[in-house]
Formats: structure tokens, C-alpha cells, sequence
């Protein structure tokens, strides 16, 4: 199990604490945490890059000299790319470096980090951070005390003395804590009510419509907490918002959203007529 010490503001170590095996005691995978950081700097790239091709360059309409006998060689044009104020061969043009990576490969990078700095020593605990006014010399002094030249400082929730005093001293970052009070209603939008649904519910199958943001797990918890059921599986699908019409012309589309097929075990109840979606 890893721990991490436990100081005061003053630097000493006050006690130790266990920390999450899952998150801070994994093996640290390099090769995803480099396809993450490659991704962020990709995201970061503004891609506003450009040159002008021979087709956008101005002047060179006219030949510069007849195409046989004075010794040179053939030219049509002086934009073209070796003459000087020539258009650029292959010109960069404003594009969009920024893609996707999965969501469990991000969250294995995160984890590796976090595992790789708790094995070497460099998560610290403080019992207590509490400035009493907006003061960069009282964060830099705590910082010092601790060891700390370059951290990230992660608070319970987002406390502006810290915040406004660490802002100014390098290669300090601070951020909160962000813990969302999700409950079973909020990731269980609706049932699906159609033919084809409803002949489902014969074979234990229902259909619902769902937060986007909810995973497999938290829907079959969900299902479980309203309805009082078991579920044996869950499958999700993202459906794309059709287009809204008024008249002869689109007038823009319906927002996207998540639909979840959950299978009840075979030893469960029923749910009648979703029951509790109230």
C-alpha cells in the first residue's frame, strides 16, 4: 500500500497517510503517458500557420522571356517557386492539429503520473493550508518549507487566497478538487417508450435515455437504485440529434444524446410500467 507523509505548513511531518492503491500504486505505463502529452501539445498547436502558393502570389502573368533561343532556360512565369518573391512549393495553410484520445487511456496516463510521483517520494500532504491574507511571500514561504519548487497544489475546493498568492510564482499551479453530486435521476433521463422497446420488456430488456457522460457502471447502479432490479448488462449507443424543419429548409438540428439498453437478470423482477420514474 503507498503512503505519502502528512506535514503542517511549517514543514514537519505530522504523520503518514495511506494512499489508494488503484490510482497511486499502479505500474506507471510510459508509452500512454507520452500518447497523452503528444495529444496535449497537439490541442495546444493554434494552427495558424500560412503561405501563398504560385496560384496566390501577384504579378508573373506575363512570360518573362520566348521559350526558345536566347540560352535560358524555359520559364512561364517569375512567381514561380526558385525565382525570388516566387510562390512557396506546398504552402502551409490554417488547419486543426487537435484530436481525441480515449477517455481510459487519459485516465491511465493520469494514474501512471500519480504513481510514478508517489513512488519517488513527491506527494505531500499538507493537514492544513490556510493563509490568512493574499500574500505571495507567505505561499512561496510554505512552498519552501515543504520542498516544493515545482507543484501542482490541489485543494478541497477552490480557495482564492491560495489561488491569488501562488499565481504569481513559477512553475506553481493550483486547482480544486472538482467533486460532482450526481444522483440516480440525473444519469436516468427517461424510458424509451416504442414498439420496438416495449416488445423487448417480454425478454427482461428496457431502454432508457441517459446522461452522456455516464458509463456503463454508474447506469446499471442507477437502474438498480429507482427501480430495485439486477442488471446483467448494459449497452449504450450515441444517437445524433435529427434535423429540425420549418418549411423547406433545415433550421438546425436536435441535440445529441445517449440511449442505454440494460438486460435484467434472469432471477429479477420486472419493472412494471417504469415504475418510479416520477
Amino acid at each position: 500500500m503507498p503512503k505519502a507523509i502528512v506535514v503542517n505548513m511549517a514543514g514537519t511531518q505530522v504523520g503518514e497517510m495511506e494512499l489508494s492503491e488503484a490510482v497511486f500504486g499502479i505500474e506507471p505505463n510510459q508509452t500512454v503517458v507520452h500518447e497523452v502529452v503528444k495529444n496535449h501539445l497537439a490541442n495546444c498547436r493554434q494552427g495558424t500557420q500560412s503561405a501563398l502558393t504560385r496560384a496566390e502570389v501577384s504579378g508573373g502573368g506575363i512570360k518573362p522571356w520566348r521559350q526558345k533561343g536566347t540560352g535560358h532556360a524555359r520559364q512561364g512565369s517569375t512567381r514561380a517557386p526558385q525565382w525570388t518573391h516566387g510562390g512557396i512549393v506546398f504552402a502551409p495553410k490554417p488547419r486543426d492539429y487537435s484530436y481525441t484520445v480515449n477517455k481510459k487511456v487519459k485516465r491511465l496516463a493520469l494514474k501512471s503520473a500519480l504513481s510514478a510521483k508517489a513512488a519517488s517520494g513527491d506527494v505531500v500532504v499538507v493537514d492544513g493550508l490556510n493563509l490568512d491574507a493574499i500574500k505571495t511571500k507567505n505561499m512561496k514561504g510554505f512552498l519552501d518549507a515543504v520542498g516544493a519548487k515545482k507543484a501542482v497544489v490541489v485543494t478541497p475546493e477552490v480557495n482564492q487566497n491560495v489561488v491569488l498568492s501562488a499565481r504569481n510564482i513559477p512553475g506553481v499551479v493550483t486547482t480544486g478538487v472538482c467533486v460532482m453530486a450526481t444522483t440516480a435521476y440525473d444519469i436516468i433521463k427517461r424510458p424509451i417508450i416504442t414498439e420496438q422497446s416495449m416488445a423487448e420488456t417480454e425478454a427482461k430488456k428496457y431502454t432508457f435515455e441517459v446522461a452522456k457522460d455516464a458509463n456503463k457502471i454508474e447506469i446499471a447502479k442507477a437502474v438498480e437504485e429507482i427501480f430495485g432490479v439486477k442488471v446483467a448488462k448494459v449497452n449504450t449507443l450515441n444517437m445524433q440529434g435529427k434535423a429540425k424543419r420549418t418549411g423547406r429548409f433545415p433550421a438546425g438540428r436536435r441535440a445529441n444524446w445517449k440511449k442505454a439498453m440494460v438486460t435484467l437478470t434472469e432471477d429479477s423482477k420486472t419493472i412494471e410500467f417504469f415504475e418510479g420514474m416520477v
